[in-house]
């Protein structure tokens, strides 16, 4: 029992400062901010800060490549999965501002492919802010390890879901759908005649100087391109393989966050999209969303009374994460592209814009990573009782829910299944009203034989978000209806 609690002291380094702002510049204190999270190893990638429309901090962590530890450098080049949905989403208003699309048109109007299909009355505007009620590809059980690594060509990988059912009457309420911006890049294609790489390139990356940027595919050589990595248990492992033209429109643009701040001023200044537009796709949609036509629209809270609006997206996609949110207000942004995975994307930008607003900031040691650590030694159960002394000294210490969750889905991966299953039933007690909790949970029991635990937590998963469709799906396979 000594041996063992020695062991865990030597793996636990609580670490975290209290910066006064008298001490260093304002870019030296945004470095500081970096550093300490990537000390955590809660960050290797590439940031940018931006204030009143300058650059005010550009910084790099970490490696590129850990196989020939090549490092990270602010021009490297980073997949940045979901924030390529802003960028789709100004290029069908730039269609718009053509004249070869109407928001308000069906499509049916435009695509054959679509008469007489379940979507065929959703329009360009429900397909841009979400409320198109398409679903998600994880109707799909074995999405990811089946169809996502395939190669498709646009109308097979339409057929896809084009037969689908609605989730919902379409602008109705706000669902989150690749799917949907799937559609936006394969009608941008049929009616243009020209692919989603080359519209991209035309229409924006050449206009405002994003010379760095490119829809991907993997059989593409992208110099300086970095690649993705999952840190698992305390180390690090090459993230699975996605073949992107499953995701074009949707999350197939690497960039660099100089080409990201580029993007910003093009939007701020109007050199991309009229007024009229501008404002339709920063204004905010439905809630709990509000996102507009390719950005959540939402108050940003700079102290505990005061708040300034701001458009932001986050980006996931194997081995990479990525963030980016502007203010308009003072034409300032914050954009992180992050290759390890995962990270607390909203903990870091938040600290980064408190540096902006003259605020200190409190950066404390992440509970998962030492989590993981210990799970890596001993166990999962010496990791539980670790976490539950751990989470009391909220001083040194945060606990973040979806990296607690990641650590369960990774075990489960790994065919870990009893230290899936501690992990996870631990994430229930601690978190009992995330409904991502309750469906990994659902999982381990699935994989474990334990069918009626299982229906249990899928059961519990919807009744924390009713509109949860693979807890549907998985109710469905296993005979139960959730009509």
């Amino acid at each position: 029992m000594l041996k063992s609690s020695l062991l865990i002291l030597t793996l636990i380094f609580p670490h975290f400062h209290q910066y006064s702002y008298s001490q260093a510049t304002k870019a030296n204190r945004l470095q500081e901010v970096m550093k300490k999270y990537h000390d955590f190893n809660m960050f290797d990638g590439a940031v940018l800060v931006a204030e009143k429309g300058k650059v005010v901090y550009k910084g790099a962590f970490g490696l590129a490549n850990r196989e020939w530890n090549i490092p990270n450098r602010t021009d490297t080049k980073f997949m940045i999965g979901s924030v390529s949905k802003p960028l789709t989403a100004t290029l069908v208003l730039i269609q718009v501002q053509k004249g070869l699309i109407e928001l308000d048109k069906y499509l049916s109007d435009y695509l054959p492919e679509f008469v007489n299909k379940p979507a065929a009355k959703v329009t360009i505007r429900q397909l841009l802010n979400h409320t198109s009620g398409i679903p998600n590809y994880e109707i799909i059980p074995d999405f990811f390890p089946r169809i996502s690594r395939q190669s498709f060509t646009r109308d097979q990988y339409l057929k896809i879901y084009v037969d689908s059912a609605l989730l919902f009457e379409p602008g109705t309420r706000y669902s989150y759908s690749s799917w949907g911006y799937f559609t936006l890049g394969y009608l941008m294609e049929k009616l243009t005649g020209k692919s989603y790489a080359n519209l991209m390139q035309e229409d924006i990356f050449s206009k405002i100087g994003m010379k760095n940027s490119g829809s991907y595919l993997h059989t593409q050589v992208v110099s300086n391109r970095a690649s993705g990595y999952d840190y698992t248990l305390g180390d690090y492992a090459s993230a699975d393989f996605r073949d992107q033209s499953n995701t074009m429109g949707t999350g197939d643009i690497y960039s660099t966050v100089d080409d990201l701040f580029a993007f910003h001023l093009a939007l701020s200044d109007g050199r991309l999209l009229n007024p009229a537009l501008s404002k339709e796709m920063f204004t905010p949609g439905i809630n709990p969303a509000n996102y507009g036509f390719g950005w959540f629209n939402k108050y940003y809270k700079i102290t505990t009374t005061d708040s300034v609006f701001s458009n932001f997206h986050l980006g996931t996609t194997d081995g990479f994460i990525s963030l980016m949110r502007r203010i308009p207000s003072t034409n300032s942004m914050v954009v992180i592209l992050c290759n390890s995975y995962p990270t607390d994307f909203f903990g870091i930008t938040n600290n980064l814009f408190k540096v902006l607003y003259g605020q200190s900031f409190h950066i404390k040691q992440p509970a998962h990573k030492v989590v993981g650590k210990i799970i890596s030694k001993l166990g999962a159960k010496a990791a539980v009782l670790e976490f539950d002394r751990i989470k009391k000294d909220t001083a040194n210490y945060y606990v973040d829910w979806i990296s607690m969750n990641f650590i369960s889905e990774q075990l489960l991966g790994m065919k870990r299944l009893e230290d899936a299953r501690v992990v996870a039933e631990n994430n229930v007690k601690q978190f009992p009203d995330k409904d991502l909790i309750m469906y990994t949970m659902g999982m381990v029991y699935l994989s474990l034989g334990r069918k009626e635990e299982a229906i249990v937590h899928f059961k519990k998963t919807l009744a924390i978000s009713p509109f949860y469709e693979t807890a549907k799906v998985k109710l469905k396979e296993l005979g139960i209806s959730t009509n």
